[in-house]
Formats: C-alpha cells, structure tokens, sequence
C-alpha cells in the first residue's frame, strides 16, 4: 500500500513540473520565479490543452485567436488566485469578455474588434480593476450604460485612444466614481460635455480630436489639473476662452497643452498677450506657432509683439466663424433690419396725406356728360407760345373781371364755363 501511495506521489511530482514546464519553457516566456508569462503570436483559438502556473502575477495572451466565448477558456483565467495583469491584445473577442470574480487589476483589449465598451454583468461584483485600455478598436460611442456594471469598481486609469469616438454620452462616465486619469487620444470629439460629471478625474488627453476651439466645460475645471489638447484644430484662443476664466480665478495649479494645432495669429492677439504674462498654464508654450496668416506662418506665439503685428487688412479664415460668432452676427442683422422696417414705417404714417383733387359728390368717376375741348378752346397760350406771352397772358387774365354768366351744371359734377372780358 505505502508503495502505491509513493508511485502515485513521485507520479504528480513528475507530471506537475512537465506541464508548467511545457508552458513557459517549451511554449511561453516566463520570468525565473514563474511570475511573468508571456504567451504571445502562439496562434491558440482556445486555452483547452493549457496551464499557467498559479503564481502567475502578469500574463500577456497577444496576437493569438482566442475569444473567450466558453466558459473553459475563462476558468483558466478566474482560476489564477495570483493574476492580476492580463493582456489580451490583438485578439478577435468582438466584446469584452465576461470574466467572474476575478483578481485582475489591469486588463488590456487593445485591437480586439471590440464594437461596444458595454461591460458585462459579471463586473458588477466588487471589481478590482483599476486600469482598462480599449485602445484601437471600432467603438465609436460610448452610451449611459457601457459603464454601469462597474460602478463598484476602483477604476482610476481610463485608456479608448483610437476607437473612432465621435459621440460620448454626457453621463457615460458617471458610474466610475473614482475616475482620476481619461486618455480618448485620436478620435473624432469635437465636444466634451462629460467633464463635468468626473469629480475626481485630474488628468484629460484629448490630443488628436476635432476641437475648433477650447470648450467651455474647461471653465470650471474642478479637480483636474492637466488638460491636452495637441494635434486638433483650434486656430483662435481669444478673451472668450476658459483660460481667461482661469487667469481671473487664479487657477494656478492647471496646465494645458496645446502644441500642433492651427493658430490664426491674428485673430488670436489676446492669447498672443496672455503668453507674456502667464504661460506657465501652457508648458509647452514656446512650440505653439502661427499657421495663418502667411506672413506670420511658422513664428513662435511667444516671440510676437501684438502691439507691433499688421493685422488690419486680415479677413477672419473659416474658423472664425465659431457657432456662437453666426449666432450673434445673425441676430445684431435681423434686429438691424426691424429697427429700419419700424423707422420707415413710422415716417410714412406721421407724412400728410395729398391728392391731386377733391372728389364731388362721392364719385371719383370722369364726368359723363362734359364736354371735349380743343387746343383751340382753352384760354391758354399754345405750347408754341415763348415764356414771356404766357406770362404777359396769364397776368393779364387775373386782372380781368369775373363775367356773371352762370356755370354749366351736370348731374355728376358742376364743369366751369365762365368767359372772361378784358
């Protein structure tokens, strides 16, 4: 009996190490202490024949074709009582994988055609991650409730760089209540409305986006203090800008970066004195340069002079032509034009009111019955007649007197037939 128990001992003692050494010796790169395992390009689709040693404390899966989609391939991974980093990038998982109480402290998803950041109900447990990267993967919006499930996470350290986002829910981050690093880098955001609902986040980097100009929810910065926003497309930072809030409050505390983007310097004179005198908001002032207009393209913003810079004749770019500038132009026109439309209206009403004639008896109609008169008829000069006969004429017949003969009256009108005597 003490010999079939000792044949059994040895047995394990000899199977155990062959199969962890099959794994980070004949397969994997492992760290002498087993701790580290690297088992990365191995071309697996599945974990079946595969163990990893229980001290493994970092374990990288990349470049392979596994998608987790049995619950044998995520046992493997619950059942290291140790793991507490795990990488599985350039998988194809297609989402994320549902993995139970488990130890991991940093997961990594990078390019994994993941199409949604909706974590399974699985995370709504204690979860004790603390870092998520979803970098390089086709998300493109993120909606109130892709985060739900870890709102009793420690989550600290936010990566989705390079996941085609346009769209972001203003709640979306909400759930994360401990949020202190957001890192969205090369999307496509042009707005950032969700700022306003991490109250402990102290770094955002947001190089890379579709910005035109700072956003206003950098106006009331709560606790973050590093804002980036490099590589985006703001051309204009004027006195309407957050940081003229932050020089009034005296935010000191804050930096912003904003190297690699369009500046239009001269629409962008204040930001030009705001440098002099306060570019410790901006520690990577003196690599912010000019792009329009082309006389001023390629300066340093901190080596001009906006008192001494010819910008009379410049027209504003595109970029000028901010939402709020539209509005405002739109609005001072239409107002413009009623003020005009009012003016005219109440001259016309005040003018008096002229016609050529009276009307007689109600009736504006041509009398039926008057006769046609002739040139020949009337008692006035021909149009041949030079201006001195017509005048000598037309005294002469107002010193004339009125003859008594009686006016010929009709029935619409009375028509004058007086004949004058010198």
């Amino acid at each position: 009996m003490h010999l079939i128990i000792s044949i059994i001992i040895i047995a394990i003692l000899i199977v155990e190490p062959s199969v962890t050494g099959d794994v980070c010796s004949g397969i994997c790169k492992c760290s002498e202490d087993l701790t580290i395992v690297n088992c990365d390009s191995k071309h697996w689709t599945d974990l079946n024949n595969t163990e990893f040693p229980s001290n493994v404390v970092t374990l990288t899966l990349i470049n392979n074709q596994l998608k987790f989609d049995t619950i044998n391939d995520r046992s493997k991974i619950e059942n290291l009582p140790r793991l507490t980093v795990l990488s599985l990038n350039e998988n194809p998982l297609g989402t994320i994988p549902p993995f139970n109480d488990s130890k991991i402290r940093s997961l990594s998803l990078q390019d994994t055609s993941l199409t949604s950041a909706k974590f399974p109900s699985s995370y709504d447990t204690r979860s004790l991650l603390q870092t998520i990267s979803l970098n390089n993967n086709k998300i493109r919006t993120i909606n109130v409730d892709d985060f739900i499930n870890l709102k009793n996470s420690q989550l600290k350290k936010l990566h989705i760089d390079s996941a085609s986002l346009s769209i972001i829910d203003q709640n979306a981050f909400t759930p994360l209540i401990q949020l202190q690093e957001l890192s969205l880098k090369n999307n496509q955001l042009k707005s950032c409305e969700f700022l306003s609902t991490l109250r402990l986040l102290s770094s955002i980097q947001l190089d890379g986006n579709q910005f035109t100009s700072l956003p206003q929810e950098l106006s009331t910065p709560k606790d973050i203090k590093t804002y980036s926003f490099k590589y985006n497309s703001i051309s204009i930072i004027d006195e309407l800008s957050p940081l003229n809030t932050w020089h009034k409050m005296n935010y000191t505390n804050i930096k912003i970066y904003l190297s690699n983007n369009s500046f239009d310097c001269c629409q962008s004179l204040w930001f030009i004195r705001f440098l002099k005198t306060s570019a410790y908001f901006v520690p990577d002032a003196s690599l912010l340069t000019c792009a329009t207009p082309s006389n001023y393209a390629g300066k340093q913003l901190i080596k001009l002079n906006q008192d001494e810079m010819n910008c009379g004749s410049i027209i504003p770019d595109k970029s000028w032509w901010t939402t709020t500038r539209i509005i405002s132009i739109s609005v001072g026109g239409i107002v413009t034009v009623l003020i005009l439309i009012t003016g005219i209206i109440i001259i016309i009403r005040r003018r008096p009111s002229r016609s050529g004639y009276t009307e007689i008896g109600g009736q504006n109609d041509a009398l039926p019955n008057a006769p046609i008169l002739t040139s020949s008829d009337l008692p006035f000069p021909a149009d041949y007649e030079d201006d001195d006969s017509v005048s000598t004429y037309s005294t002469a017949t107002r010193n004339t007197t009125r003859s008594q003969a009686p006016t010929v009256s009709t029935t619409v009108g009375v028509s004058a037939v007086d004949t004058y005597h010198v």
